[in-house]
């Protein structure tokens, strides 16, 4: 880590470690043999990439190809079927899952460090309405702007430069980064926001006319369910009639879009700059390449894959893996591929 931008307040020991992923000191000790009960207080100086491993310093390794046998001192979490794989002076960290461990070391210090300065408090330069409510706990920024009949639930913090519109609902322990603007929305509990987001604006919905083409009014909302990221600079357009849904435990990247009356179904992935038109529905665990563009009135079933940069034009059933511009079976396109290139060496020759 740069030590620039983040350090550890606190000194952190291995068994600090063990204590956050509910591993026991027996079965530590029964993975380190050349180890004893004293490790446990050696500190870790610092969180690295498996590249940068030195001693005091801790990483992950989640696929054995990539050990190198010249890294001899650290601390690594670790299956316990690459163990025998590395030098005995390393401090073996077992889990099942480590990445997800380490993730997990990563998300309990982060919160810890980034959240613990920042005091619960109500910036005497932010604008809120007296009919807006305020739950206990709640942190508004400087030139933020709480509209009436706004709701901030418990323990949300409201960054600055943050304008939350008339009616809208911010819910418990939700986080709003710093110029985003959030009007015909609900929002569930532990939510975040990153900076520069745009929620509930109006859709792109109008009827051509040679004299005066506008915008179609929206009437629907946007409701977004608990425990849901959303990246920076992304927009989410309201409902026309129906609302813009977005499920629980949706991850979605920077500078996406999500038009009006979308349908994004909980556990769904959307990496950066995908874009969607209206009326697009995802069904749960759907994962979503970057860059993907998709027509409107599309239904992608749960449990789908779609390749980065390709361009649907249809619906597909549930467990479809596509690619492609225009979107197709996954390996049918990869076929189509290795076809093209084989034709272009022929006429080369």
């Amino acid at each position: 880590m740069h030590k620039h931008f983040f350090k550890f307040d606190n000194l952190v020991t291995i068994k600090d470690i063990l204590n956050i992923l509910e591993i026991s000191v027996s079965v530590f000790l029964l993975n380190n043999i050349k180890k004893d009960i004293t490790t446990l207080e050696m500190h870790v100086s610092d969180i690295v990439s498996y590249k940068n491993l030195s001693i005091n310093k801790l990483s992950y390794l989640s696929d054995k190809k990539k050990i190198d046998n010249n890294i001899k001192n650290g601390i690594i979490i670790t299956e316990q079927k690459n163990i025998c794989l590395m030098n005995s002076d390393i401090i073996i960290i077992p889990h099942p899952m480590p990445k997800l461990a380490f993730y997990k070391i990563l998300n309990f210090y982060f919160d810890q460090y980034f959240l613990k300065p920042k005091l619960y408090s109500i910036h005497s330069s932010a604008i809120i309405d007296a009919k807006a409510i305020i739950g206990k706990n709640v942190n508004i920024g400087p030139f933020t702007i709480i509209e009436e009949g706004a709701i901030i639930e418990d323990n949300s913090y409201i960054s600055e430069r943050v304008t939350i519109s008339k009616n809208c609902k911010i819910g418990q322990g939700s986080f709003v980064g710093a110029g985003t603007f959030i009007e015909n929305s609900i929002i569930g509990d532990n939510v975040r926001i990153s900076s520069n987001s745009v929620i509930g604006k109006n859709g792109f919905g109008f009827i051509p006319n040679k004299i005066n083409t506008s915008i179609t009014p929206h009437l629907g909302a946007v409701i977004i369910g608990n425990n849901t990221n959303i990246g920076s600079c992304c927009t989410i357009d309201r409902g026309l009639l129906d609302n813009t849904t977005i499920g629980n435990f949706v991850m979605i990247d920077n500078q996406v879009h999500i038009g009006h009356n979308c349908l994004i179904e909980d556990f769904c992935i959307l990496a950066g700059k995908v874009g969607t038109s209206g009326s697009v529905s995802l069904g749960q665990h759907v994962i979503v390449g970057g860059g993907v563009n998709f027509s409107d009135n599309i239904t992608i079933g749960e449990n789908s894959l779609i390749a980065g940069a390709s361009n649907v034009f249809n619906s597909f059933p549930e467990n479809s893996k596509i690619g492609g511009s225009p979107a197709q079976d996954l390996m049918e396109w990869k076929k189509l591929i290795v076809s093209q290139r084989l034709n272009l060496k022929k006429r080369k020759k």
